[in-house]
């Protein structure tokens, strides 16, 4: 089973797995589990912990940003070196966890039940496209997996150029955001976005797994898995939050 992915066509081709325990779809299951429940009870520990005075306002934004930054490292370190790994993936859960505790806490905090609406519609999306995958109603193909990563490095350009229109005309910036329609439809995008990006992330659990790779690899699977998810979730967060704010 060939992949486009180079990250995947490296797996193939290594030869690190061979003789080795073998990587299984219970394997990644239970890894993609662990890192969920690292990143729940972090966002839980940090917040109780703001919430009752150990940490200000001035060393909190000064936490957020540095567990952004650890983790962006720890995920990048994760998806290219599958003997790191394990505990980068772990270093990542937790400092996701970091980010996802603040915005679930804000936006709970302005708008009551969504953020369990958001996990509810999360696990929905999950569900849902993992019987697409699986039945092979949607068909990972080299051209689907082009378009998505051509439609993903899209993405990463326009929030790049976002923030530097966020710094040259904050005002410009500023209507399109209170702009409820077009944040609807740009949000509501980004949420399919992620959902289409599951099922590329499924066809690696599948490539790894029939390809008899190492269990090692389990962990590459399920921090892509968890990046998703995340993705997914805080994109729902923002959709359900604009929704709320506009009936309100």
């Amino acid at each position: 089973m060939r992949s486009s992915n180079p990250v995947f066509s490296k797996i193939q081709r290594d030869e690190a797995y061979v003789g080795t325990t073998e990587a299984t779809y219970g394997g990644i299951t239970l890894k993609t589990l662990l890192l969920l429940i690292l990143a729940i009870g972090s966002g839980f520990t940090v917040i109780f912990m703001a919430s009752e005075g150990y940490i200000n306002s001035g060393s909190f934004i000064g936490l957020l940003i540095g567990s952004m930054i650890i983790a962006f490292i720890s995920v990048m370190v994760a998806s290219f070196s599958p003997r790191l790994a394990m505990p980068f993936s772990i270093v990542y859960a937790l400092s996701e966890g970091v980010l996802l505790g603040f915005l679930t806490a804000i936006i709970e905090g302005m708008y009551p039940g969504v953020a369990i609406t958001a996990v509810v519609a999360t696990a929905t999306i999950f569900a849902v496209m993992l019987f697409l995958y699986s039945s092979r109603t949607i068909r990972v193909t080299s051209r689907f997996r082009k378009i998505m990563y051509t439609a993903l490095f899209s993405i990463l350009i326009l929030a790049i150029l976002f923030g530097i229109f966020s710094w040259v005309s904050p005002s410009l910036v500023a209507n399109v955001q209170l702009n409820g329609s077009i944040a609807l439809i740009i949000t509501g995008a980004l949420v399919i976005f992620g959902a289409l990006m599951l099922t590329l992330d499924f066809d690696r659990a599948e490539t790894i797994v029939e390809g008899g790779a190492s269990k090692q690899y389990e962990w590459v699977v399920a921090i892509g898995l968890m990046v998703t998810i995340v993705w997914i979730y805080i994109e729902l967060l923002r959709f359900l939050a604009i929704l709320a704010s506009r009936r309100n």
